[in-house]
């Protein structure tokens, strides 16, 4: 029987590498044969601290998922419109189909808990429900796109990040056509909330970091942003009003990491009537001061996301096929599947190397 390399994470900083079955395609499911997997902060949170959104550890991560089509049963073949050797993404959440959330489109909201990365761990058959891996399984109910033949690897590995953006910037967030747009935290997520809104036709596009994210801000302009703040040096809701013209912004959209403040900023720098869509995780802390008055008499709308959308998913891959060329300069990092730890602290910038870590990609060599 064929057999599988997985990195499991056993507990928080540890990784074993482990073997595993290969198994048996039936008649309406299949295995991957992993390309690629692409890493972002809930992998380094994951990581550290043992985040998770189902049975935890032990566990295969990995959920930003491409790779080729190993086996397949004919009716998964069918209803998934792809054969052996078809290069394929998959996404995070295994829908139920039935669940309130499911039944009104929103599987985002799905109540199974299943998925890919943080979901089941290496005691749910067959174990590889991670993209940490040689082979990961594809469970009847994973939701599958067919990739572009010709893209490279790294650049491929942005769909998934891209499909949140597009989904949280654009589908949630009602970024268009003359829209302001505040971008709060220039990682991976916020600097291709940035393409997204572009790609939307927003107007102005600003976003907000820090004094050590110097590299992701000229990224940020050179993507579209209209202005980037460094909120150590500058009052960011100041600089929005100046750029706005005191118009202030259509949509805020919070991807920042374990900061509470631009949460807080975000909700002064709307406009009446205007959308917070709070997108970044913050380690479980809380946020206090919040100004409920404001955001009642102006109207503002809170609204938290996770994840993509089946449509935007398919809009990522259209727009990954139309602007790769654009889009590379975000992949910085590259890394075999057996320098893992390695990957995920450069991520987490605990190894630094001369280039800032915003997109980082590991294949399947171990």
């Amino acid at each position: 029987m064929a057999t599988a390399i997985a990195a499991v994470l056993d507990r928080a900083r540890t990784v074993q590498f482990q073997e595993f079955p290969v198994p048996q395609v039936d008649d309406d499911d299949a295995v991957l044969e992993v390309e690629a997997c692409g890493l972002c902060g809930t992998d380094y949170e994951q990581y550290v601290a043992g985040l998770s959104f189902g049975e935890g550890m032990p566990i295969v991560p990995g959920h930003e998922i491409i790779g080729r089509i190993d086996s397949i049963g004919t009716t998964a073949a069918e209803r998934w419109g792809v054969e052996v050797g078809d290069r394929v993404t998959v996404e995070p959440i295994i829908p139920c189909g039935v669940c309130e959330g499911c039944v009104e489109g929103a599987f985002t909201r799905c109540h199974s808990g299943l998925g890919y990365g943080m979901y089941q761990g290496t005691g749910t058959y067959p174990s590889l429900w991670g993209g940490y891996a040689t082979h990961v399984y594809l469970h009847p109910r994973a939701l599958i796109h067919k990739l572009p033949e010709d893209i490279p690897t790294d650049v491929t590995t942005l769909v998934n990040p891209l499909s949140n953006a597009i989904r949280w910037v654009y589908e949630v967030g009602g970024a268009s056509l003359g829209s302001n747009v505040v971008i709060a935290g220039p990682g991976q997520r916020g600097l291709l909330a940035v393409a997204a809104a572009k790609k939307a036709g927003a107007k102005t596009i600003i976003v907000t970091g820090t004094a050590a994210d110097v590299f992701r801000l000229e990224l940020a302009r050179r993507l579209g942003a209209t202005m980037t703040i460094n909120v150590d040096e500058d009052d960011p809701v100041a600089r929005v009003a100046e750029a706005t013209g005191d118009a202030m912004a259509d949509v805020v959209l919070d991807v920042s990491a374990g900061a509470t403040a631009p949460i807080l900023q975000g909700i002064h720098m709307l406009r009446r009537g205007g959308r917070l869509v709070l997108a970044g995780l913050e380690s479980g802390r809380k946020l206090n001061d919040v100004p409920i008055d404001e955001v009642v008499l102006r109207e503002i709308e809170l609204k938290g996301v996770v994840s993509g959308s089946y449509q935007s998913t398919e809009l990522a891959i259209n727009m990954i096929r139309e602007s790769a060329e654009d889009l590379a300069p975000l992949c910085t990092h590259t890394f075999a599947l057996r320098d893992v730890a390695d990957a995920i602290c450069t991520l987490g910038r605990e190894i630094t190397d001369s280039k800032d870590a915003v997109h980082i990609t590991l294949t399947s060599e171990v």
